[in-house]
């Protein structure tokens, strides 16, 4: 054997060196990925090795040896069986105790000591709809889910129940894309060139985690300068020529006054009704000049909650959408826009007899002439009504049939039909009407002083027709919010939402749970392998070695039973709000997934593997009013959620694209499209697309994550290891552990002579190697197929 320190050439000793070995088991773990392979060597005490070590022995010495970084390599008829760092144990007159160290991966240390947020890859994005709407263009392909997996608002937090819309700034979580940032914490610092099948796989490549906001604790401003105000009355305004209602109570006209009156406890509104909740801590919550204005005593930054309720005039302008007061002006850089969705139902796939309707065309000119039609009693084309207007009210007869009413518009001296929109609604409903909003925002964190406070007058409303009416109800409240999750126009990079308290060692132990996952890293040729164990082994050239057997050495089988429990199950972390409650229905957590062996000799009772990050998510339907079937994942849901209702439970999901609306149903404000961003963590598949599953167990036709894991738990079940000596030469141990070569690797399906005859296994473990040695000790897993 020879050893170099430095690339320079040591006197060994003439004690045998045995090389460490390799153990299967250790792939399953990245942090084992940290510690790789060690070898204590004593080296002789001569003139040359003194020279190399520094003359660790002289006192006078101008450094020590691990002083500065130093590489050992261990070679045998030309082959390296380890190398890598080298560092000094211990020095005496007779001689040096070396230790190389080999295969500690960088990444793996890396990914231990530092924080999830410090992976990196800024979002860069306002959570606002143009974002939204930037990234259903497709600048920001793959990497920014539009719509992310977020908390399902209440009913509060709807623009609705009558207007429909998007939920509350504030009210939700942007994503983060996992397989992109579990490359980034295997890969980042360590130069490596990943071998990355997992990664070209289609579950793995769609997945998105939530992400997390930093908190802190609050109850010390709160408590400080802290308030909660409210209205105390109704007022109504008419829109001015451009539109608008401000909320100030120095406007001469066009104004709905201070947008809250008060915040003082015990306080009872116009209608003597006492109201609740009222506080006003250090009397920050005050009125200067009849402007409301909040003052801290002392510099911070704050944002703030407002909870706006309203009836806006609307008029009917399109399927889908009302003309009414759809925006909110909070302040510079806070103005929200959002839609007011058209809940009248479209009646004409449903016409009946004796009942009145109201034609109505949206994109009605003057002077058009339209014709109404219908089938009645089988007979098509028949005319229901002529008019001229832009809406016109009909009645069915008292008898017969009545179906495919028809609009056509005159075109010179003939009937044509109309290429317009438009609808035929219950004989109720006008071109015009109201509409109730409901709406919770929160405001980006501002600077606000004793020297600055902070008033409230420049809000107004906006989207509404010149002389439309806005009714500011008694039920709007406003209070200051003092925590770090950011509001409506706030800039928020990667490092924003990925505020885990984990590591990211943690996320990759997360997801070898999740896909049986084996890491490798050779750092000879700067190459890491991750992938499930099924594709791990066996990917490596088929070899036989049935001819390297040393039968003067026992052959040893032993059933590998009696290491796991009767049964195992696979599952997450316990779910809350909608999964708690589907688990109580089913009496069973949903996503878990069991095996039982059949073996006798397995250890009894059940041994849970649960995942050590993720929880289960649910979609439902029914959230959006422009788009009821858009399935939503309902995460958080009032039970684990914070007070502000931003971060919970970690979640994963599958981001499944942009999905189709059935029918005139259509996705929010800006995109206005018939599509939505789909992610679930178990879609069943519809006719637009196929279904998918991130739950252990089968469901609904779609198969479970379990199938990472059947192969290995089938063999570990009904199969044995075999431990038998082989016949290895140096060159052929060092091909073992530096896969890809093309010779015999760690991945590769063995032939092996047991003496009772030849089996197909893959190897489990390789004890240490000493070259001067006729054989070493090895392990096989035999495989199912012989």
């Amino acid at each position: 054997m020879e050893l170099k320190i430095d690339g320079q050439i040591c006197d060994l000793g003439m004690a045998s060196v045995a090389v460490p070995g390799y153990a299967a088991a250790r792939l399953a773990d990245p942090e084992a990925c940290r510690e790789g392979r060690s070898l204590k060597i004593p080296i002789p005490a001569t003139p040359r090795n003194d020279a190399l070590v520094g003359f660790a022995c002289d006192p006078h010495a101008a450094g020590g040896f691990n002083d500065a970084l130093h590489t050992a390599e261990l070679s045998a008829e030309g082959s390296v069986l380890i190398g890598g760092t080298v560092r000094l144990l211990a020095a005496s007159g007779e001689g040096y105790t070396l230790e190389i160290r080999d295969g500690g991966a960088g990444w793996a240390e890396n990914a231990a000591r530092r924080m999830f947020s410090l992976i990196g890859g800024g979002v860069g994005q306002c959570p606002d709809p143009d974002g939204d709407r930037r990234e259903l263009d497709g600048r920001l392909p793959g990497e920014v889910l539009p719509h992310p997996p977020r908390r399902i608002p209440s009913a509060e937090q709807l623009l609705g129940p009558a207007s429909g819309g998007t939920p509350a700034l504030g009210g939700g979580l942007p994503p983060v894309p996992a397989r992109r940032h579990a490359r980034r914490a295997d890969f980042s610092g360590g130069g490596l060139r990943g071998e990355e099948p997992l990664f070209r796989i289609g579950v793995f490549r769609s997945l998105y985690m939530s992400g997390a906001y930093s908190s802190r604790d609050t109850t010390a401003a709160a408590g400080r300068m802290g308030f909660s105000a409210r209205r105390l009355a109704p007022a109504t305004a008419a829109a001015n020529e451009l539109g608008r209602v401000s909320a100030n109570p120095k406007a001469v006209a066009n104004t709905v006054g201070n947008i809250v009156d008060t915040a003082t406890p015990q306080s009872v509104d116009a209608d003597g009704e006492a109201i609740d909740g009222l506080f006003n801590n250090g009397n920050c919550f005050s009125t200067d000049n009849g402007k409301i204005v909040f003052t801290p005593p002392t510099e911070i930054s704050v944002g703030f909650e407002y909870r706006l309720k309203y009836t806006t005039a609307h008029r009917i302008v399109s399927r889908t959408r009302l003309k009414g007061f759809d925006t909110v002006y909070l302040g510079p850089g806070a103005e929200f826009r959002f839609e007011l969705a058209n809940r009248y139902r479209d009646l004409r796939e449903a016409v009946a007899p004796n009942f009145t309707y109201r034609a109505l065309v949206f994109d009605h000119l003057a002077g058009a002439q339209y014709r109404l039609t219908y089938t009645r009693n089988g007979v098509p084309g028949t005319v229901w009504t002529d008019f001229a207007a832009r809406s016109a009210q009909v009645t069915t007869p008292a008898s017969g049939t009545v179906a495919d009413p028809v609009l056509l518009v005159r075109s010179g001296s003939q009937w044509v039909a109309y290429r317009g929109d438009w609808a035929l609604y219950n004989g109720y409903v006008g071109e015009t009407g109201q509409t109730m909003v409901e709406v919770r925002l929160r405001t980006a964190a501002e600077s606000v002083s004793p020297a600055s406070p902070k008033y409230f007058n420049l809000i107004y409303f906006a989207g509404a027709e010149p002389g439309m009416a806005l009714t500011l109800h008694k039920e709007c409240s406003l209070r200051p919010r003092f925590l770090s999750a950011p509001g409506f126009g706030s800039r928020i990079a990667f490092a924003d939402v990925a505020q885990h308290r984990i590591r990211q060692s943690e996320l990759l132990d997360a997801l070898a749970h999740l896909f049986n996952l084996r890491f490798y890293t050779e750092e000879a040729t700067r190459r890491v392998w991750i992938e499930p164990e099924g594709e791990f082994f066996g990917a490596g050239p088929e070899t036989d070695w049935s001819g390297r057997t040393d039968f003067s050495q026992p052959v040893e089988r032993r059933p590998v039973a009696p290491e796991i429990h009767e049964v195992r199950t696979w599952r997450y972390r316990d779910g809350d709000g909608a999964v708690a409650r589907f688990d109580a229905g089913e009496e069973a957590p949903l996503g878990a997934w069991s095996f039982a062996a059949d073996s006798y000799a397995a250890m009894q009772g059940e041994k849970v593997l649960r995942n050590p990050l993720f929880s289960p998510s649910l979609n439902a339907a029914g959230h959006y009013l422009n788009a009821p079937s858009a399935l939503i994942p309902e995460v958080g849901d009032r039970d684990d959620a914070e007070e502000d209702g931003t971060n919970f439970t970690l979640r994963i999901v599958r981001y499944a694209g942009m999905h189709p609306l059935p029918g005139d149903e259509r996705w929010g404000y800006p995109s206005g499209r018939s599509e939505y961003p789909l992610a679930a963590f178990h879609f069943a598949g519809d006719d637009a697309a196929e279904g998918f599953t991130l739950c252990f167990e089968d469901r609904d036709g779609q198969q479970g994550l379990h199938r990472f894991y059947d192969g290995q738990v089938r063999r570990e079940a009904s199969r044995e290891r075999i431990i038998l000596s082989l016949r290895l030469a140096p060159h052929e141990f060092e091909a073992l552990l530096t896969p890809g070569t093309g010779a015999p690797d760690i991945r590769s399906v063995f032939r092996i002579d047991t003496g009772a005859g030849v089996v197909r296994a893959a190897l489990h473990a390789v004890g240490d190697y000493d070259p001067a040695k006729a054989s070493v000790r090895c392990t096989f897993n035999r495989l199912m197929e012989d």
